[in-house]
């Protein structure tokens, strides 16, 4: 892939990686202060996956319809703009949840357009690399959101916050202007009839994408977990939001190590360590009660979630051009759609059974999540760009 083009859309990917973990954190306190219960705020973090998923969704569809990722990412990086502004006014937890449904519709579609745009450029032999560089943005996003959100809200309030980061969001559309795009044509003869059976989703994407949704599920539900923990502890906004930047530091180069590593050993060996990773932040998350254990944590559970760019690579290798969009953002999806189940059973159990027997007995996904990729063949022949 051309340096310019990968660069660029590394300076987009960061965006919404940085104001999504700037706020993440405080997203459940912030819904606490505004009057919702555990179980309310739980729903309320659930219906954000949902937007975030119908966005990855959408956008899959989208750009392989109409091919035209650009003038989608830029124009979803506009109306951005004012939904985060709008995240600051609010008055209740209902006006919330309607904004940060929009603003996180609108991180999907820009995070999937640009891994779309992403398997479209990078060579072969060069996918996990590509991925796991930009898989960095989420690890930088969350150094930049956490040393910058959580102390502009410790002094200057929620408002002044969003509206920083509502400026931030500018640099999404102007970069994203100077982004190429490519278009699939028909390959006719034998290649044609060769993409064509690529292009039928096959038991190995369909395990991929259970083994995925069932892994991430403890994405969701220890986010939530260690917010409201800390929370209860009374750590301040800024040491919450400290877990993030810590993590992003710790496990800053991991992304393109296990990319890089992808590319070499295989995916499925690279997704086995990150389910893994998985498992051990939520028996973590349950025992912590200093600030450093939640940055272990915290940092375990960000190469877990590393899984997200390495199987992006995987999908990348499995599906047409024709129809990487829709098999991205399927894959991508079930990454928003287990947040969504996490969050939405963290809320009601966390009230009802605790938090740290909910966290003990989610270590068990990730496990799950393993088994399942087992049967998976990783030897399958690739069709040549």
């Amino acid at each position: 892939m051309n340096r310019k083009q990968l660069l660029l859309l590394f300076v987009c990917c960061l965006v919404p990686w940085t104001v999504g973990n700037g706020l993440m954190p405080l997203l459940p306190v912030y819904a606490l202060q505004l009057g919702a219960s555990p179980a309310v705020t739980g729903y309320y973090l659930a219906l954000a996956f949902v937007a975030l998923a119908v966005g990855t969704f959408f956008a899959g569809w989208l750009a392989d319809r109409f091919q035209r990722r650009k003038i989608l990412l830029v124009l979803s990086g506009i109306i951005m703009i004012p939904s985060v502004w709008m995240m600051g006014g609010v008055r209740n937890i209902w006006h919330l949840a309607t904004a940060t449904a929009a603003v996180f519709f609108l991180f999907g579609v820009e995070i999937a357009v640009i891994n779309i745009l992403a398997g479209l450029f990078a060579g072969e032999k060069e996918r996990g690399r590509v991925f796991g560089l930009l898989g960095l943005t989420m690890g930088l996003g969350a150094i930049i959101g956490g040393l910058s959100v959580g102390p502009i809200v410790d002094r200057w309030g929620y408002q002044t916050m969003f509206s920083v980061l509502c400026l931030f969001s500018v640099i999404l559309p102007i970069t994203g202007l100077l982004v190429k795009d490519k278009r699939i044509e028909e390959v006719p003869g034998h290649a044609a009839k060769e993409q064509r059976e690529k292009t039928k989703f096959g038991i190995t994407f369909i395990l991929l994408l259970f083994a995925h949704v069932i892994a991430v599920i403890v994405n969701g539900t220890g986010n939530m977990g260690k917010s409201l923990s800390m929370n209860d502890l009374g750590f301040a906004a800024a040491a919450i939001t400290s877990t993030g930047v810590i993590a992003g530091l710790v496990s800053l180069p991991f992304p393109f190590l296990l990319g890089w590593l992808s590319d070499r050993m295989g995916r499925k060996r690279l997704m086995i360590i990150c389910y893994a990773s998985y498992a051990l932040s939520m028996v973590m998350f349950a025992v912590s009660t200093s600030l450093w254990h939640f940055w272990i944590a915290t940092t375990l559970m960000g190469i877990g979630i590393i899984s997200n760019s390495v199987g992006t690579a995987f999908v990348t290798d499995l599906v047409a051009p024709k129809v990487l969009g829709r098999g991205i953002s399927l894959f991508q999806g079930m990454f928003w759609i287990g947040n969504v189940v996490g969050s939405a059973l963290a809320g009601y159990t966390f009230q009802q059974l605790g938090i740290t027997p909910v966290l003990l007995v989610g270590a068990v996904l990730p496990l799950i999540g393993i088994v399942l990729l087992g049967p998976i063949q990783t030897a399958k022949k690739r069709i040549p760009a």
